[in-house]
């Protein structure tokens, strides 16, 4: 017997009685399994109705000149508020165009962040294949969509379609078993690898 390697969590369910490991396929519908890996879902949208304000404002503020402009209207609400120093420029000329800046970049914002929802809600519902075992060993194909398939499930990609997940080959109906794969989503390269 010779090292084990470190202990990962969740090993020892997936070892048998005789000390060989076991590949934990989903098909089996083992409930815990999905709550070790993380989900399929794709999110590339950066806001949601509840953060999107305090987030942009946030963003907004990064920008040096923002924060100038800001500054600058809050010393001459100041002025002219408290009589400290005098001054005959009204804030809003300053603090106006700034809000109207910071709105439009706002609007900009957020039409760019309901199209990423958009896009993310169509390519978590595209459809998929993955194989399925019911009562005595009945194996069938069922159609899941994207979000829902989970580590352990076994797929079937036919020719040309996308790839919902990272995938390990298992067979392949090219010649001589060889499978191509175009990676041109993902690094721009057209070559097949």
């Amino acid at each position: 017997q010779g090292s084990q390697g470190p202990e990962i969590p969740g090993a020892m369910a997936m070892a048998g009685a005789d000390g060989h490991r076991s590949v934990p396929f989903a098909a089996l519908h083992d409930g815990g399994l999905g709550g070790r890996f993380p989900s399929n879902t794709i999110k590339t949208s950066k806001y949601t109705a509840l953060t999107f304000l305090p987030l942009n404002l946030m963003e907004q503020l990064q920008k040096a000149a923002n924060v100038y402009f800001l500054l600058i209207s809050l010393l001459m609400f100041l002025g002219r508020r408290s009589g400290l120093f005098a001054t005959s420029v009204d804030p809003i000329t300053t603090l106006g165009p700034l809000v109207l800046m910071m709105s439009a970049s706002a609007a900009l914002a957020a039409a760019d962040d309901y199209r990423r929802h958009q896009s993310d809600a169509r390519t978590n519902q595209q459809q998929a294949r993955a194989i399925r075992m019911g009562g005595k060993h009945k194996v069938y194909l069922d159609t899941v969509s994207w979000e829902d398939i989970a580590v352990g499930d076994i797929l079937v990609v036919k020719g040309e379609e996308d790839l919902p997940a990272d995938l390990v080959p298992l067979a392949c109906s090219g010649g001589d078993g060889v499978c191509y794969v175009s990676t041109a989503n993902l690094d721009g390269e057209t070559n097949l690898k």
